[in-house]
């Protein structure tokens, strides 16, 4: 059966019509994106925020968006510096978004303004944990994530979660460049939940693994420490004190050790007495 020809032209009018509307749409979005620059670049930034967010009204949904969206939501935190107004537009943009990476970008945007910006580690280490379990846990950008994920859940007080992460993070990632520094962290959370003969562990395997390399000098002398602090909970005053001396030369701050191997060589004398 042959189509009606009103019917055909007026099916064809609809697609034609749909075509200019959405190429008109297009044409729309990018001047209010060049307006919203615009304003943005001088300082502007409310009537950026008002341009970008015409553009999110009429797309809705689209990459243009969510891209606007991020760009309120960075104005917000960079420039205005209305953290709480920042968090709620990186969340609009996370809902908005479909794909993993947009949606990644923005959790990790509200992630650390929790934790940097508002010194909420609680609520970080709960942005971070969304995000790596989101996450298909094999991308080398996650590396970041669960490293800022254990400082989070050490900064809030649960030492043990973010040693094991620290742990995992080693596991994970081997060649990054921040397991050196992952072995102090994960040794200093030890020794926070008393957890001394881990802490100690960590500390020797550091040493190990580090002393003799004048690039970790400064790192060596930390372990040293944190090896002398452990020993010192331990109320093994001894290696205590030989730690701490190991550590004095090299430490950033040798006034602290100096103080730790008076205290100790005090503790000492008292207990001969």
């Amino acid at each position: 059966m042959r189509a009606n020809p009103f019917t055909r032209g007026r099916a064809l009018w609809g697609a034609l019509s749909l075509f200019l509307v959405s190429a008109c749409s297009v044409g729309v979005a990018e001047k209010d994106w060049q307006l919203a620059e615009s304003f943005e670049r001088r300082g502007q930034y409310l009537r950026a925020i008002e341009e970008y967010s015409r553009i999110v009204n009429f797309g809705q949904r689209d990459s243009l968006a969510i891209r606007a969206q991020m760009q309120i939501a960075a104005i917000y935190d960079r420039h205005l510096r209305d953290y709480p107004r920042a968090i709620r537009a990186y969340r609009d943009a996370y809902m908005r978004a479909s794909d993993k990476a947009s949606r990644a970008q923005s959790r990790r945007a509200i992630a650390e303004i929790y934790g940097e910006r508002l010194q909420n580690p609680v609520a970080a280490a709960e942005e971070y944990r969304g995000l790596y379990e989101e996450s298909d846990k094999k991308g080398k950008e996650l590396a970041d994530v669960v490293f800022a994920w254990a400082e989070a859940l050490v900064e809030s007080g649960r030492y043990a979660e973010g040693a094991e992460r620290y742990k995992e993070f080693r596991k994970l990632y081997p060649g990054h460049k921040d397991v050196p520094r992952s072995y102090l962290d994960e040794g200093n959370a030890w020794l926070a939940d008393r957890r001394v003969d881990n802490a100690i562990g960590l500390f020797r395997t550091f040493i190990s693994n580090y002393e003799g390399n004048t690039a970790y000098a400064a790192m060596v002398a930390e372990a040293y420490y944190g090896l002398g602090s452990s020993f010192e909970a331990n109320d093994e005053l001894v290696p205590a004190l030989e730690a701490f001396k190991r550590s004095l030369a090299t430490y950033p701050n040798p006034k602290v050790i100096q103080l730790k191997i008076e205290r100790v060589e005090k503790r000492r004398k008292e207990r001969r007495l």
